[in-house]
């Protein structure tokens, strides 16, 4: 059978008309009185069973219609959970075997081939809370693997390749089954965003992020520490970072002291990563570099130091900062990584003007200060403050303002480590800033449990 929304409706209105119909005859022997008790009381037997028979088939009918995004599926419980972006609000329905699932397409699916952050539509029986048919929503508009992207809170937008759209307030924010805040999303993760034209419906967090604390890192404070090829962070002291969840090799230098390490990332949890071991390397040994670089005019500066290219220029293995500048040519700002003992790095600047410099790392963007005014986090009180990996201190407390956008990270023992993207503007004024309480990695564990069990004997 193919289910639509006209077939469900058209079904239920038959359903109704045999109600009033044996409504109608009812009706009709008791206001004429005619006939023998006996006919009579045959008759009227014969309408209430009619009546109880059409009342059934309209009860096994969906008597609700909703447009909801999918937050997850439990196939094992045999429950859906959905998300109304008109009430902001959750609600969870059973299925079975009879509900019809069916894709953009008209296909018949079954629950499990069902995404986090589907737009879909869906019909149930309000009183008993089951789900009937499930539609995949045929407007919708699915992009994956989407990683350049900046979100204005402001403005309630979102940017994407190279286009803008609307964020409304009911957006579905979601990661692991979790309903989230815009404000978790952070600039490393992948996410795969759900859109009706300019119009975003969800955003799921399919890759998202952790945390690496950095232990015996004195010897390399000042210098540089590299995750894959975009990640590239200045250490610092007590600096706590947030990498996108995923296995790496992790390169830690400072002039002649250099090393790696595997590293493991999971989302939302912290690795500690003891580097102590990498101090003890072989010191002065270097690499040679031949650089190309066009218009020959061009000025070339390697950690802040003017080099002369003219020759091979010799570095310690490890990360260094180069910048590239020329009248008439944006400048290039970059970081290579010496590991080899000859090496060539051909350079071709782009003509322009120098509004922005080029890089190829990604980094969070901050402008001029708007000096003498503060940021101030007040809550969640006792909670570790770091900005885009530095640490500030315990909350409460404050850091200066700067416009720009920022990686606010909160740690306390005990408890999950949260991230929020936080955007300053330029206004000549302190802000002040209250994050949730952070929740416990206990309670976390309990809650999950607790909420399985919940759901699983809901469904008995």
């Amino acid at each position: 059978m193919t289910w639509n929304i006209n077939s469900i409706r058209m079904q239920e209105e038959q359903a109704m008309k045999k109600i009033q119909k044996a409504a109608s005859i009812l009706l009709l022997f008791l206001l004429c009185g005619c006939g023998n008790a006996a006919t009579q009381t045959g008759t009227t037997e014969q309408v209430t069973t009619e009546a109880v028979s059409a009342d059934n088939a309209y009860a096994d009918l969906a008597d609700s219609l909703d447009t909801a995004v999918v937050e997850k599926v439990d196939q094992e419980g045999g429950y859906i959970t959905f998300w109304n972006s008109t009430v902001q609000k959750s609600y969870t329905l059973s299925y079975d075997h009879a509900t019809g699932i069916k894709s953009r397409h008209g296909e018949e699916l079954v629950a499990g081939q069902l995404q986090s952050g589907d737009l879909v539509q869906v019909t149930f029986q309000k009183d008993t809370k089951k789900c009937k048919n499930i539609w995949l929503d045929d407007t919708a508009a699915v992009t994956e693997q989407v990683r350049n992207f900046s979100i204005n809170h402001a403005a309630h937008t979102m940017e994407m390749g190279g286009e803008q759209y609307t964020l409304p307030d009911g957006c579905a924010v979601l990661s692991q089954g979790k309903v989230l805040t815009l404000m978790d999303i952070n600039t490393v993760d992948t996410l795969r965003v759900t859109r009706v034209d300019h119009s975003i419906e969800s955003i799921v967090i399919t890759n998202g992020h952790g945390y690496v604390r950095l232990l015996g890192a004195e010897a390399f404070e000042g210098g540089w520490v590299e995750f894959g090829q975009s990640i590239i962070k200045k250490v610092e002291k007590d600096m706590l970072l947030v990498i996108p969840e995923g296995s790496y090799d992790m390169l830690i230098s400072h002039g002649s002291n250099v090393g790696t390490k595997q590293v493991e990332v999971q989302a939302n949890e912290e690795v500690q990563v003891d580097v102590s071991d990498l101090a003890q390397v072989e010191e002065n040994k270097k690499g040679g570099i031949v650089f190309t670089i066009s218009p020959s005019s061009a000025y070339l500066t390697i950690d802040g130091t003017d080099t002369d290219y003219s020759e091979v220029v010799y570095l310690p293995y490890g990360i260094h900062q180069m910048t590239c500048k020329a009248e008439g040519y944006k400048t290039i700002t970059q970081y290579i990584k010496v590991g080899d003992e000859m090496a060539n790095i051909n350079i071709e600047m782009e003509a322009g003007s120098d509004d922005t410099d080029a890089s190829s790392v990604s980094s969070n963007t901050v402008t001029a200060s708007s000096s003498g005014y503060q940021v101030y986090i007040d809550a969640p009180q006792g909670g570790e403050l770091y900005v885009d990996g530095k640490y500030i201190g315990l909350i409460p407390t404050s850091f200066d303002k700067k416009s720009g956008s920022y990686t606010v990270s909160i740690r306390k023992s005990g408890y999950i480590t949260r991230s929020y993207s936080l955007q300053v503007d330029d206004s000549e004024k302190d802000v002040h800033y209250s994050f949730s309480e952070l929740e416990s990695s206990t309670a976390a564990i309990d809650a999950s449990a607790a909420a399985a069990e919940a759901a699983l004997a809901g469904m008995q």
